[in-house]
C-alpha cells in the first residue's frame, strides 16, 4: 500500500527536462509524490518532435499530467516558463480536479511578459548570451560547441512557445493557495508581487538566491518550503525570506 499522501506536478522551464529538479525532489516529504512533466523532445520522448505551438505545447502538458493523476489530492510547481503553464493549466480547467497547492517559481507579471518573449529571433550568439546572463549554466558546456548547440536547441525551441503567449484579462484567478518563490535580481521575475491579483486563495512570496535559476543553489529552501506547505505535520517554519 502506498504511503503517499499527495502528487507534486513539475514543470520545467525553456529548455529543461525531468532531470530539472532532481536535486529539489531528492529533498521532498516521502510523503509526496513528485512526478517530472516531460516535454516532448527531450530525455524519455526525445523521439518525438518539439512542440512550438503554444497551444499544442499546453495540451501535452495536460495530458501528460492527467494520464498521472492517482486517486490523491495533488499540486502543481512550475518554474519559469513552467509557472506560465501551471496558471493557464489551472485557471483554464484542464487538469483533473482541483489542486490542492500552486507553487510559481521565477517569473513575474504575465501582463508585461517583457523583451525575453523575442530572444528566440536573436542570433546563436546572443540568445546564448542572454540565457548565460540569466545564471544556471554549467562552463564545461560553453566550453564545448558541439555540447553547447545540443543544450541550446530545446531552449530555442521552448522561448519560440513563450514568444506566443498573450495574457488575456478573463478574471479567472488561481482557486488555491499559492507560494511565489523569486529572486529580487532576476530580469524575468519583475513584477513578482502581480501575482496577488490572479489568485483568488490565500498567497505567500519567499525571496530566494541571486539570479533567475536559484533553483540550482537553493533546492534544500524550495523543499523545505514545499514540504511546508504540503504537508502540515511536518511544521510551519519560515524558510528564505518570506514577504
Amino acid at each position: 500500500m502506498s504511503d503517499k499522501k499527495i502528487q507534486l506536478f513539475l514543470l520545467p522551464f525553456a529548455g529543461g527536462n525531468s532531470l530539472s529538479f532532481h536535486h529539489l525532489t531528492e529533498l521532498l516529504d516521502d510523503g509526496i509524490e513528485a512526478v517530472c512533466v516531460e516535454y516532448a523532445g527531450r530525455v524519455s520522448r526525445r523521439r518525438e518532435a518539439y512542440i512550438t505551438e503554444y497551444k499544442k505545447f499546453l495540451k501535452d502538458a495536460a495530458e501528460y499530467i492527467n494520464v498521472r493523476r492517482r486517486e490523491l489530492p495533488f499540486a502543481v510547481l512550475g518554474y519559469s516558463l513552467g509557472s506560465v503553464l501551471a496558471f493557464e493549466l489551472i485557471v483554464k480547467e484542464m487538469l483533473e480536479g482541483k489542486p490542492e497547492h500552486c507553487f510559481l517559481c521565477a517569473r513575474g507579471d504575465l501582463k508585461n511578459a517583457g523583451i525575453s518573449q523575442r530572444y528566440h529571433e536573436l542570433s546563436d550568439e546572443e540568445f546564448t548570451q542572454r540565457v548565460v546572463s540569466l545564471g544556471g549554466m554549467d562552463e564545461r558546456i560553453l566550453k564545448d560547441k558541439r555540447f553547447l548547440d545540443i543544450y541550446m536547441e530545446p531552449v530555442r525551441m521552448d522561448y519560440k512557445v513563450w514568444s506566443q503567449y498573450r495574457y488575456i484579462e478573463s478574471g479567472c484567478r488561481i482557486p488555491c493557495g499559492t507560494t511565489v518563490m523569486y529572486s529580487p535580481k532576476d530580469p524575468l521575475s519583475a513584477g513578482a508581487g502581480e501575482w496577488r491579483k490572479l489568485v483568488g486563495g490565500s498567497i505567500d512570496f519567499y525571496e530566494l538566491g541571486k539570479n533567475h535559476f536559484f533553483l540550482n543553489q537553493h533546492y534544500k529552501e524550495m523543499a523545505d518550503i514545499i514540504n511546508s506547505h504540503l504537508l502540515k505535520d511536518t511544521g510551519s517554519r519560515s524558510y528564505g525570506t518570506k514577504l
